[in-house]
Parts: structure tokens; C-alpha cells; sequence
């Protein structure tokens, strides 16, 4: 939770897959499946302080840190581009009640950051909202 006035910025996914979560977790940890479901090339370190890259078709190199691991249950990193704003990155399996489905959740949150310029600091959410009309700060 940050103390910005804007609150946490985020994006989450839930979908209920037909696999257990010693599969899933297999898919989300191992850097050629993981690969193959982002369509990109992904390297991962599923280890706290660990290293993840992602390189997609087209895109900028986007690069970060495994914050935290609960094997089979939980994994979260950090990330950013060198264009973009960076994020943090959360999956989190349920199993279900049959031990043969998952329950998948995603979420992608905006961290906060400060960028120095001639005029001092500028901390998002200020600098991420200019260009958009009909949004405060304040």
C-alpha cells in the first residue's frame, strides 16, 4: 500500500485453470514455459533476489527482481523498462477442490517512483498523469 493520493494503481486477472498447482507453478517458474506462454523470451531466477528479464517481439528489454516465493502458492517480482513505469508483479495459485484445477490470480501494480530534474523531484502520480485530462493528483 502506498500513501500516494491517487491510491494503488492496479491491473488483476483471475482464470481458473484445468491443472494443479505443482503445474502451474512449473509454467510460471521455469524460463522456457514460462517463455512460451508470454511469447517472449523470459529468463527467471525463482529465488528471492533473483533476476527475471522478459524480451518480447518488438519491445523494450524489461528487467527486475524476485521480491518474494512461497513455492506452489505464491511468486512476486518487481520489473521495469528503461521507457516505462515500474511494477509489481503478483501470481497467486488457489487449488481447487478437486486438486486438479487452479485458481490463477494476477495482478500487476504501479510502484511508486521520483525522477530528478532541473526544477528538483517529480514523483509519480504527478509525472504520469500529464497528457491525461480529467485527472487530478489532488
Amino acid at each position: 500500500m502506498n500513501d500516494d493520493p491517487l491510491g494503488d494503481v492496479a491491473i488483476e486477472r483471475n482464470v481458473e485453470v484445468a491443472a494443479n498447482p505443482e503445474e502451474v507453478w512449473e509454467r510460471i517458474t521455469d524460463s522456457t514455459l514460462i517463455s512460451d506462454w508470454m511469447e517472449g523470451e523470459v529468463s527467471i531466477d525463482p529465488e528471492p533476489g533473483g533476476r527475471i528479464t522478459f524480451l518480447s517481439a518488438g519491445g523494450p528489454e524489461v528487467w527486475g527482481t524476485v521480491e518474494e516465493v512461497i513455492v506452489n502458492e505464491r511468486i512476486q517480482w518487481s520489473w521495469r523498462s528503461d521507457e516505462g513505469m515500474p511494477s509489481l508483479i503478483e501470481f497467486e495459485l488457489t487449488p481447487g477442490a478437486d486438486g486438479e484445477r487452479t485458481l490463477v490470480t494476477v495482478r500487476e501494480t504501479l510502484l511508486p517512483w521520483r525522477i530528478s530534474g532541473p526544477n528538483g523531484f517529480t514523483e509519480w502520480p504527478e509525472a504520469s498523469l500529464k497528457g491525461f485530462t480529467g485527472v487530478n493528483a489532488a
